[in-house]
């Protein structure tokens, strides 16, 4: 028999997206600010996601001297104040580093490659948290990440998938050994990732390949949170540890990433059944840790110690009742083609930094806003869910199939299943993202645009007084009266006196109605008013006034507290040789310098 069941709902926690007090969305409004200005200096090219990194750029084991094994060779300092400076300076050379040798653009490039189908603000957060909310250090912190990013190519080792990086050696063989995979969640939704020490062989692979295969887990494993977590679950399998398997630097260059690299990524990281032998060992290696990685190491040595792992999800190797098994499956040739369409990846990567960029206007009246624009607050939450949906679309494009695709755990949609088997048989099937998923970010996004636009006054019979006065022979719309503005659309769409604005002589008004009215074969009815020729059906066009309270979904918005600019009169003027209509330029037509066409440009404006 066959249970599902489905993603729980889990508390937020102070400090993260929807449970912010309001100094640290000060901060987050801050950290936004800053980012922006080092990105001022970007260019409209969005690029391509493969084609950023610099050849020759790079460190695979993030700096340290490889020739020197065990804590030497990492120049960690063992005091946490010392460490905690050494920290700041790498991180603000960094940022130095990734301006000059990189730019602006890659900055702001690598940082939405980064994000991928995650709420922007959900990444901005994890460095304020991982700096304690100081701004400038969070900044230097996402620029270090920024920068280890491309001189590692982490983007070209997703996009390869687990096929492409079978030419790095031994890199399957760390798949097939089953040291590391992902592995059902925690109670609180939680992607637990195992790690079986014993199958690692300290020199049983060159230590480049191995510290790509970690970034290459770490990138997978990103897939499997759904929010609103954002963190996993280490279990780290001492059974059987030896001194053959204690490698140095591969545990190193994993906590550094944990800290610097993905931070504010870990949950818990369980050492479970460490033998005698490595309490010496981690008499060094535990003040080596950042802090805040440290505090969440525990030692365990039954199954129940490990509080946060359900005994029905928990693997049958580790005491518990789940007996599914990793077992890895086999790339196969072609099941990354679509990686090679270059006229996709242009289209749905086009789609996506477009979507970022409207994001990142609509995120500067945010900022300047204080966050008090209820409608800049909803475009907001809006484009996170368009951006998390265009990422899915880039899936197929950019990344390429790892084993969690071909095993049925992940769909790429957002959808991530796990099976326990349980020793009577039953299957539970427990199927988290729904919530989040494409399919349902497809309804909601439909369904927030269509309550939108029935919140958006109907101005549909102010379109048609506008329109009525505009007669034309042969269908021309020609321009004979100006509908009349009020004081405050004027006001506002011109930001001047409306007391100087001219006003039409009537008399100037009729005499022109009566040379526009002959010059097209009008007549005159029995009281010597003048009656304007029939036109033909008007030509479909948008004559849709917006009004002055009415607000849309627009990049071109003026920034809340900032002043609008006058209008200019010399160029607001209805340019009607445009028309593409003989009619439009005859003789005795009015012309676009005369007053109607002013006031009809206000109008427009109001």
């Amino acid at each position: 028999m066959v249970v599902e069941i489905e993603q729980k709902d889990i508390p937020i926690l102070e400090g993260y997206v929807g449970n912010l007090s309001p100094e640290q969305e000060d901060k987050l409004r801050e950290l936004w600010v800053r980012f922006f200005e080092c990105c001022s200096d970007a260019s409209d090219d969005d690029g391509d996601p493969g084609a950023i990194r610099k050849p020759g750029a790079g460190g695979d084991l993030a700096g340290w001297d490889e020739k020197k094994s065990g804590p030497e060779g990492a120049g960690i300092p063992k005091d946490d104040k010392a460490k905690d400076e050494l920290k700041a300076r790498e991180e603000k050379q960094a940022l130095d580093d990734l301006l000059n040798n990189y730019g602006a653009s890659a900055l702001r490039n690598t940082y939405w490659m980064f994000v991928k189908g995650d709420n922007p603000d959900t990444d901005m957060l994890r460095f304020l948290r991982a700096r304690k909310w100081d701004v400038s250090r969070a900044l230097a912190m996402l620029a270090g990440c920024m920068k280890w990013r491309l001189d590692n190519g982490v983007e070209e080792l997703a996009e390869n998938g687990d096929l492409g990086n079978a030419s790095i050696e031994k890199f399957l063989d760390q798949q097939r050994s089953g040291k590391t995979y992902a592995l059902g969640t925690t109670d609180n939704e939680q992607p637990i990732c195992y790690i079986h020490v014993r199958k690692h062989l300290t020199w049983g692979q060159p230590g480049a390949s191995m510290s790509k295969y970690v970034i290459y887990a770490m990138e997978s494993f990103r897939l499997m949170m759904v929010p609103p977590n954002d963190k996993v679950v280490l279990l780290f399998d001492l059974t059987g540890f030896g001194l053959r398997n204690m490698d140095w630097n591969c545990i190193l260059f994993i906590v550094k990433c944990l800290e610097a690299y993905y931070p504010e990524s870990l949950g818990t990281l369980y050492i479970h059944n460490a033998p005698w032998i490595f309490h010496g060992i981690w008499k060094l290696l535990g003040p080596m840790l950042d802090p805040v990685v440290r505090s969440k190491v525990k030692f365990t040595k039954k199954p129940s110690d490990m509080d946060l792992v359900p005994p029905e999800r928990l693997a049958k190797i580790m005491g518990g009742e789940n007996q599914t098994e990793f077992e890895f499956v086999e790339p196969k040739e072609g099941e990354n083609d679509l990686v090679k369409d270059q006229e996709g990846r242009k289209r749905t990567w086009g789609k996506y930094m477009s979507l970022a960029k409207e994001y990142e206007n609509v995120t500067k009246q945010w900022c300047a806003s204080g966050g008090k624009d209820a409608d800049v607050n909803a475009q907001r939450e809006l484009l996170v869910k368009k951006l998390r949906l265009a990422q899915f679309e880039c899936e197929p494009y950019f990344r390429g199939l790892t084993v969690y695709h071909r095993n049925g755990t992940l769909d790429g949609q957002g959808i991530v299943t796990w099976e326990y088997e349980q020793p009577n048989g039953d299957v539970i099937r427990h199927v988290v993202g729904k919530k989040h998923c494409a399919e349902t970010l497809r309804r909601e996004i439909a369904e927030a645009e269509a309550q939108h636009s029935q919140q958006v006054p109907d101005n549909s019979s102010q379109s048609q007084a506008a329109a009525a006065p505009f007669a034309a022979a042969g269908g021309v719309e020609t321009f004979v009266e100006a509908p009349e503005a009020s004081k405050e659309a004027t006001e506002k769409a011109i930001d001047a006196d409306t007391d100087q604005v001219e006003q039409l002589d009537a008399v100037q008004a009729q005499r022109e109605m009566e040379n526009l009215s002959l010059s097209n074969g009008g007549t005159h009815n029995a009281n010597g008013v003048p009656e304007v020729a029939k036109a033909s059906p008007p030509r479909a066009t948008n004559t849709s006034l917006p009004t002055a309270n009415t607000r849309r979904f627009s990049n071109n918005r003026v920034t809340p507290g900032e002043k609008a600019k006058p209008t200019d009169y010399s160029t607001v003027d209805v340019d009607l040789g445009k028309i593409d209509d003989p009619a439009a330029t005859r003789k005795n037509s009015i012309k676009s310098s005369s007053t109607f066409s002013k006031l009809k440009g206000i109008v427009g404006k109001a």
